[in-house]
């Protein structure tokens, strides 16, 4: 599960992404997560949050994306991940 919302404010783009996949760490252990990536060009490096739930993830998905739309971004994207 992959979501993506493209957002724009004059010249700049930003995006926020809804994951849901498996980490493996240095044992080879797999562990499913959820998270929200955030990336910001004027922030640097892109900020990844982990969520316990699921739902917990798809609610502060969407609260971004309405703070930014509140901020004066405009939705250039929502939806999956477009391939080719």
């Amino acid at each position: 599960m992959t979501y993506l919302t493209i957002l724009i404010k004059r010249d700049i783009f930003t995006f926020l992404g809804l994951v849901r996949a498996e980490m493996v760490d240095a044992d080879a252990n797999a562990k499913t997560i959820t998270a929200v990536i955030k990336h910001d060009p004027r922030e640097g490096e892109p900020v990844m949050k982990q969520f316990d739930t699921g739902l917990a993830a798809i609610r502060s998905y969407e609260e971004a994306i309405d703070t930014s739309i509140s901020r004066g971004w405009s939705v250039v994207y929502r939806g999956a991940p477009l391939i080719g």
